[in-house]
Order: structure tokens, then C-alpha cells, then sequence
């Protein structure tokens, strides 16, 4: 793989993966999520919560922003009787569906799209809308991204959703001086 698609590549990746992996993780390293929004409502027979207004979700050093944030969970089997607690048949996250503004933000990177949907049981992470992702000064622009999370791979496409092709997946990368180059620069 040449440096440029492997540079494609880690960088749709990293940009990607830590926003929703398996079990609604952010961040590698796996602490605790903390979702804060102006509301909450909560569809318990369709266990389902629907964030919105301002959503941040925050794990470690990364942050998911968006307009709505809903959330789907598997269902456990428990029987969700009258007096059952909320959420008692509520299992593993299935799907994260976030719209409206959404940004992933990691220390390296930033990813931006209308819309990012995180399907579990296919381990595949959906960003589509005006998709751009920069890590300093190197830009990738599309309409849509699909990164297979378990494999890494990640393509970026200009389709849009309604099969019309808008122009062309574009991508801009600035090389960084070494520092025996910076040295030697310095010394002339």
C-alpha cells in the first residue's frame, strides 16, 4: 500500500473507530461515557434513547458532538412488566445513529458530517454529508465514508444518497519536515 493510502486510511480509521466501536466506546481506552443534552426521551418498548439539543457524549480525550444522538439497544429477553425499572430489557448498544452537525473530535483529529451511523452487528461505522476529516493540516473530503472497523478499511465516496455523483472525493496532504532537514535548513 503506497504512504498516501495508508495515510487515507489510518486517517479515516482513527478518525472513525474510537467515534463508535463495539459496545458505544469513544476512546480506546474505554472509561466511562458521559452524555450530556438539553433532552432525553426514552421509548423503553423499543429500547431507545433519542438525545437531542446540544448532544456532547465524552470518553477520555474524545468527544461526539451532534444535534440528535439516538441510540438503539439489543433486548435482553427480561419481561418488561408494570413496576419493571426503565431499561431493565435494555442489552448492548445495536446502533448509534447521530445527525445534525456532527463532529468527532480526538486530540489528532476531527471528522465532520450531516450524519454518522454506527451499525454493531456489521461493525461498520456510516458517515455521510458533506464528510470532511483533517488531521493538522491534511484534508479528505467526500459525501460519504464507510469504515469495516475490525478490518480498518475505510472508503470514501462522492455518491450521494439519492445515487447522483456531486464531484469527486478530494484529499490534500502537507508533509512535515524531518528534523535532520529542519537542522540542516537552520544551519545555511
Amino acid at each position: 500500500m503506497s504512504k498516501a493510502l495508508y495515510k487515507v486510511a489510518a486517517m479515516a480509521m482513527l478518525a472513525c473507530s474510537a467515534a463508535l466501536p463495539a459496545y458505544a466506546q469513544l476512546s480506546a481506552e474505554r472509561g466511562a461515557i458521559t452524555i450530556d443534552s438539553d433532552k432525553l426521551e426514552v421509548f423503553d418498548n423499543k429500547n431507545q434513547a433519542i438525545f437531542t439539543g446540544q448532544v456532547d457524549a465524552i470518553q477520555d480525550d474524545a468527544r461526539l458532538r451532534a444535534d440528535k444522538l439516538d441510540v438503539l439497544f439489543e433486548n435482553t429477553g427480561v419481561d418488561d412488566n408494570a413496576g419493571a425499572q426503565l431499561g431493565s430489557s435494555w442489552g448492548d448498544v445495536k446502533t448509534i445513529i447521530a445527525t445534525g452537525n456532527v463532529y468527532y473530535v480526538t486530540p489528532k483529529q476531527v471528522a465532520k458530517a450531516e450524519r454518522a451511523n454506527y451499525d454493531v452487528s456489521n461493525d461498520q461505522v456510516t458517515m455521510s454529508g458533506n464528510v470532511v476529516v483533517t488531521q493538522g493540516k491534511n484534508v479528505i473530503r467526500g459525501d460519504k465514508l464507510i469504515l469495516e472497523i475490525s478490518t480498518g478499511r475505510a472508503v470514501f465516496d462522492a455518491t450521494r444518497s439519492n445515487g447522483k455523483t456531486p464531484g469527486r472525493v478530494r484529499a490534500a496532504f502537507f508533509p512535515t519536515k524531518k528534523a535532520d532537514e529542519t537542522t540542516k535548513e537552520e544551519q545555511e
